[in-house]
């Protein structure tokens, strides 16, 4: 797991490096980093509106029919996509953007819900 782990944090700056200087050559360097910037405070911005959106949902749900679990998965998603999106860079810029569609945030956390049900199950259970 350690290894797995110290690979994506060593790829994920490596592919970002990657990337910006593959806009900065065809755009410039001004254009790409103010891009990158201004993808980060926009990302912000919206992933504030998407994390108030489902918080509403939450709470409607919660009054109508109890404590919705199956939003705990999106909440997870939604502050991951956030983290991502406040990363400047190119490439988290694009996953983060890709988890406030409510749809993909939907796939993803149903995803990271299996996984982490059989890895819990495989680990402790059997």
């Amino acid at each position: 797991m350690f290894r797995k782990l110290l690979l994506i944090f060593l790829l994920v700056p490596l592919a970002e490096v990657a990337a910006l200087l593959i806009l900065a050559h065809f755009l410039g360097w001004g254009f790409a980093l103010g891009l990158s910037a201004l993808s980060s405070v926009t990302g912000f911005i919206l992933a504030r509106f998407s994390i108030r959106q489902w918080w509403g949902t939450v709470r409607s749900e919660w009054q109508d029919q109890g404590f919705p679990m199956h939003r705990i998965g999106e909440g997870a998603v939604l502050l991951v996509s956030m983290a991502f999106l406040i990363t400047p860079g190119p490439l988290t810029g694009l996953v983060g953007l890709a988890f406030l569609i409510p749809n993909v945030r939907t796939v993803v956390a149903r995803w990271v819900f299996g996984w982490a049900s059989t890895a819990f199950m495989d680990r402790f259970l059997l």
